[in-house]
């Protein structure tokens, strides 16, 4: 690894800390660093280079803050699966599992070709204007007003059409199953596990319950009845939608690769950050 790209919460202070101790541990190995063209000062402070495609331009990124700017890190994903090196200092750490005592020991094994590198599903959704989007948490439909019932029409594949009225509906990856799906009463899923989980909020009638898919069925969801809908990506983007529009849900040919910490496994994680199990 030549390039190494650093992302981090901005607003965290532990996190520029953090980011400081790490270039300089990356210039003495050898290593270009690499930050986003907004953190242009803190390039010049530490004698780093600065690059509006970030995550293309990098062997592997190392994010610095939580489990949010982690998604952020999934949304910048272009033209390459780059490995992601998440270090938690969040609250909850659920994908950013590193802590800031493991930051340089995990960053020595990647360099060094050692890490354990898993993948991880993406979501990529085809939106009413032709235009693409990926998400490695959720994508949520909703009233983007007042809280009123939505109907919707959900087909997985040929499938035929199932109705759902409800609040709202979740689309999860399994990594997304820990997040808002497990909030509204979802099942958790192990992030091995490949699937497209439906989940409906507050429902009234049809889909009830939530359904697993398989990840290769191309969904269609319509939407039937509703005006102002709001559709948010990973939390962090939101598409207004419009009656009768329809978008489009199917497992992205990208898959998001993270570095795996061999100190603790899944049901490890479950425990200590869910307080599960």
């Amino acid at each position: 690894m030549r390039r190494i790209g650093l992302l981090l919460k901005r607003s965290e202070e532990k996190a520029v800390l953090l980011g400081a101790k790490m270039c300089h541990f990356l210039k003495e190995s050898g290593k270009e660093v690499l930050l986003e063209e907004s953190c242009k000062e803190l390039a010049v402070a530490w004698s780093a280079n600065v690059t509006e495609t970030l995550p293309d331009e990098v062997d592997l990124l190392v994010v610095l803050g939580g489990d949010g700017t982690i998604l952020r890190a999934a949304a910048l994903l272009n033209a390459k699966p780059t490995p992601v090196l998440g270090i938690n200092l969040g609250r909850v750490g659920f994908m950013a599992e590193v802590s800031p005592d493991e930051a340089i020991s995990e960053l020595k094994s990647a360099m060094a070709g050692t890490a354990l590198l898993v993948k991880r599903m993406l979501l990529q959704i085809t939106l009413p204007d032709g235009k693409t989007a990926r998400v490695l948490n959720e994508l949520v439909i909703h009233w983007g007003g007042i809280a009123r019932l939505i109907d919707l029409g959900i087909r997985p594949g040929n499938s035929r059409e199932i109705e759902l009225r409800a609040d709202g509906l979740i689309v999860s990856t399994p990594v997304g199953s820990s997040a808002y799906s497990f909030a509204a009463s979802g099942p958790l899923i192990h992030p091995d596990v490949e699937g497209i989980l439906l989940t409906p909020i507050c429902p009234y009638a049809g889909l009830k319950r939530p359904l697993l898919i398989p990840a290769h069925l191309e969904t269609e969801i319509v939407l039937k009845r509703g005006e102002d809908l709001t559709l948010t990506l990973d939390g962090h983007t939101t598409v207004d939608l419009q009656q009768n529009q329809s978008i489009r849900v199917v497992r992205s040919q990208l898959p998001f690769v993270m570095v795996k910490t061999k100190a603790r496994d899944y049901f490890d994680v479950l425990k200590e950050k869910l307080g599960l199990l």
